[in-house]
């Protein structure tokens, strides 16, 4: 084998499969055989290392190029960075930076953009926004330019701290400069507006984005989409919805669903069943839910049926969130035995979760006795009862409280189920 054929088989170890012990038996097993491993390789073994949390064996195999003299550039070092930041040893980070700095004259390794966004993002993580804006405003002497990732990676962090009005002011800075969000910054900062300031400056945030051509997604929408509808505000919801289809971004699976849960919980179930038979619309197992829940709560489950009908032509496979709604809507109007042959009869027998919300309605509803029953049925089927069960049991009596449970030999049986008595 040459070079070449030992380079791919260390890269594959140490970067495809993440182990980077088994590159490093190849870079000895190339330097004992007289072929000289290359500066990529140790990049490769560097990164590997840093990925798999052992930082002392990249730092080693640093100090190993450093000897052998080979180049080293900042993307040599960004993994180290990365893992300095990602333990918020902010004290290594600087070193590591004031390092590069002092030798980059030398090997060429002076920091670059990319290791201050590193940087500048631990920074973030640990809050500390006047080292942040320090490192900003020094970057003209240290000869690097800051970039769109950057105010987008600063923007973020004040969101994430609390800090609106300073991530706003530094947007402005940014659109003075020329640079734009990235769209996960844009996303980022218009989820926190609507949080932490008012769910309408973030939509005229998203529009004034769009006037000065930032880029926008369909996360974007989906982010004030949601906003909106868990303020009521279904209408707004519905116009975002209709300015999406306008522009050249394609609604997902998701934008869909933000808006068919608005049109039900304003009552515009006929708009919903409307948005659901859309042409390129496929329905998940969250719209299920979402229309189960809502319609059964409005007392017309009499009209699921055109969801039903996707669900049993094999569209839309029911999870066990749909199965516990079910069980939960069914009691909540009375249909005890409906939600009890449901669970009987899912595909599988007896999935935990739902038996639990049985157990637990049937208890509640003073049905003790049909709950041992349901438990002896599972357990001549073979079907365990795990904890979870048991819990709901418990959480039922508890509510009940003890003026209501006349019958104490009821508690005690269902005790001596969880203990194997009996």
């Amino acid at each position: 084998p040459d070079r070449r054929a030992y380079s791919l088989l260390l890269h594959v170890y140490s970067t495809h499969l993440g182990l980077p012990a088994a590159g490093l038996s190849v870079l000895h097993w190339m330097s004992g055989l007289g072929v000289r491993p290359s500066a990529v390789d140790y990049a490769d073994l560097i990164f590997s290392f840093c990925r798999a949390g052992q930082l002392p064996d990249a730092l080693q195999l640093l100090d190993e190029m450093r000897e052998l003299g080979y180049p080293l550039p900042p993307h040599v070092y960004s993994p180290i960075l990365q893992a300095h930041c990602d333990a918020a040893d902010i004290p290594a980070a600087e070193a590591l930076i004031a390092f590069m700095r002092a030798s980059g004259g030398r090997s060429g390794c002076n920091p670059d953009v990319v290791i201050y966004n590193i940087y500048i993002h631990g920074l973030c993580r640990v809050g500390d926004f006047h080292a942040v804006q320090r490192v900003i405003n020094d970057s003209v002497w240290n000869w690097w330019v800051p970039d769109a990732v950057t105010y987008s990676t600063y923007v973020a962090g004040l969101c994430r701290a609390g800090y609106i009005e300073d991530a706003f002011r530094q947007l402005d800075i940014m659109v003075a400069k020329g640079l734009q969000l990235t769209v996960v910054g844009l996303n980022i900062l218009l989820d926190y507006a609507a949080k932490d300031v008012d769910m309408w400056v973030a939509k005229e945030v998203m529009e004034r984005c769009e006037e000065l051509g930032f880029e926008v997604d369909v996360v974007t929408y989906n982010t004030v989409m949601e906003h909106f509808s868990k303020k009521m505000q279904w209408l707004i919801a519905l116009r975002l919805f209709t300015d999406l289809l306008k522009k050249p971004i394609t609604p997902d699976v998701q934008t869909y669903n933000i808006l068919i849960s608005s049109l039900c919980r304003a009552g515009k179930f006929e708009l919903a069943k409307f948005v659901f038979s859309c042409n390129g619309f496929v329905a998940d197992t969250v719209t299920c839910n979402i229309l189960i829940h809502q319609f059964y709560g409005a007392g017309k489950e009499g009209e699921l049926g055109f969801l039903f009908s996707d669900v049993d032509a094999g569209k839309i496979t029911p999870d066990t969130i749909t199965y516990n709604t079910l069980v939960d809507c069914l009691f909540r109007s009375g249909r005890r035995t409906e939600a009890a042959n449901l669970v009987r009869h899912i595909d599988g027998g007896y999935p935990a979760e739902p038996v639990a919300h049985l157990a637990f309605w049937l208890v509640r509803s003073g049905n003790v006795r049909e709950a041992l029953s349901l438990f002896d049925d599972m357990l001549v089927k073979g079907v365990a009862l795990d904890a979870m069960v048991f819990a709901n049991v418990i959480k039922a009596f508890c509510r009940k409280g003890p003026g209501e449970c006349t019958d104490m030999t009821q508690l005690c049986s269902v005790l001596d189920r969880m203990l194997g008595i009996g």
